[in-house]
């Protein structure tokens, strides 16, 4: 789903619930999820403005479909954050957040 630049979690938190309920119909036997973490505020090739503690919600929105899913990481160059905010994805992801 294309997104304005400086889009921040208002903006892309609709799309993910868009997306969630688009693949809910569809009654998908297993989710891929492209994990790009160049969303980040900081990221120096980001045009999205997402924080740390978005992340966490990423993981809970799609954990909440109950569709086994396979995190392929790609891309994130933010180095000291990209660890951090994938993590953050499969913690809420797995209910922990």
């Amino acid at each position: 789903m294309p997104l304005p630049k400086g889009t921040v979690w208002n903006g892309y938190e609709e799309a993910l619930r868009h997306a969630c309920s688009a693949i809910a119909t569809h009654s998908a036997d297993v989710l891929v999820v492209s994990l790009g973490v160049d969303t980040f505020e900081g990221d120096p090739i980001s045009h999205f403005l997402l924080r740390t503690q978005d992340y966490p919600r990423i993981g809970e929105a799609l954990g909440r479909l109950g569709v086994p899913t396979l995190f392929v990481m790609e891309g994130g160059y933010m180095v000291d954050e990209i660890g951090v905010n994938a993590v953050n994805v499969l913690l809420g992801f797995e209910g922990i957040s």
